[in-house]
């Protein structure tokens, strides 16, 4: 959800905070979802500005397997679904083609806009997605909120990586010092957030952060402790007050310097990040080994988990006022929470 720096002075924090004590947060619980054709999944959630959530993924995927081949299967189709009160409402998905999933929606300033597929983009005109046309053959990030609404893309050519919608058209970004941009989310029109990896010829991938301010993008020193993990999701509440994860650490922007969090003990990976209406940072953990952890907040320096139902699994968060949502699996099934 989220001045280009070239060069800041302030260094980042030199620590690494330790994993506080756990304590409970409130509790995840089950949300119906609209009707959903067999083997579906649901790969983002979303906040839609005015107290609902969009949801995304697909549905009627299936594989006729032949030992370890599947010479028969359908990737399915697009999912998008749009929570109205306590139901659910389903809009047209104009010039889509073939099967696929919807992977990422964005929402912000009055904007909606998703994109699968992909180079399948589309904004959301009030009653109907509308096919957008884009200058790059993979979309890989998509942000929009009041800086602007902006695609990027893994490319060996960091001169192609972001672009920026301009009236009709996408306009070039130049961010300098990343390689690959994984988030952008911006506070104001003047005060925007840019993180992602950039390449080291002693670590490889490492971190890489730039803030924009309004003139100009300018690179920002990472924090210390994350090594050559990735930078994720960001989310800025004010100037002085941007989270943010890597692959293992949430960190904490104070408006001069970054310091890191280590994660909840037994936590491997970070998936996703949200911040409630209070401030109070929420992550959901990668699911990469089991058994899966629940969802957890940061509030007054403690870890505190979030509990969700038996066997559910919690990948992806959005913040609505009054409440954390989520989405996941219950089992084998696609599944959505909220507290």
């Amino acid at each position: 959800m989220k001045r280009v720096i070239a060069a800041v002075t302030t260094a980042a924090a030199l620590v690494s905070l330790p994993a506080p004590a756990l304590a409970d947060a409130p509790a995840l619980r089950p949300v119906s979802l609209p009707f959903l054709w067999p083997t579906a999944r649901l790969s983002d959630v979303t906040a839609d500005g005015a107290g609902g959530v969009w949801i995304g993924g697909v549905q009627g995927r299936y594989c006729l397997r032949w030992g370890d081949l599947c010479p028969v299967y359908n990737d399915g189709n697009p999912v998008v679904r749009r929570r109205v009160g306590s139901s659910w409402k389903e809009y047209p998905i104009n010039g889509w083609t073939g099967q696929g999933e919807i992977e990422r929606i964005a929402a912000g300033g009055g904007e909606t806009w998703i994109a699968g597929s992909g180079t399948y983009v589309a904004r959301f005109d009030g009653s109907a997605f509308q096919k957008v046309a884009v200058p790059i053959d993979s979309v890989g990030m998509l942000s929009t909120g009041p800086a602007g609404t902006f695609i990027s893309h893994w490319d060996l050519d960091p001169a192609k990586e972001l672009f920026k919608r301009t009236g009709d058209s996408w306009t070039a970004v130049d961010v300098p010092g990343f390689a690959n941009i994984h988030d952008l989310q911006a506070l104001t029109a003047t005060d925007a957030w840019a993180v992602g990896d950039r390449s080291d010829p002693q670590l490889g991938s490492v971190p890489a952060v730039a803030h924009f301010d309004g003139a100009t993008w300018k690179s920002v020193p990472p924090p210390a402790g994350t090594g050559n993990e990735w930078f994720l999701r960001v989310v800025p509440v004010a100037a002085d007050d941007v989270w943010a994860i890597t692959q293992k650490h949430l960190a904490h922007w104070n408006g001069s310097a970054w310091t890191a969090i280590a994660p909840p003990a037994g936590v491997a990976d970070l998936g996703d990040l949200t911040v409630d209406a209070s401030g109070t940072p929420w992550v959901a953990p990668a699911p990469t080994a089991p058994p899966a952890k629940p969802p957890y907040r940061y509030s007054g320096g403690k870890w505190e988990m979030a509990p969700v139902p038996a066997g559910a699994v919690v990948t992806g968060l959005a913040a609505v006022p009054g409440g954390i949502w989520g989405v996941g699996t219950q089992g084998d099934d696609p599944a959505a929470f909220n507290n």
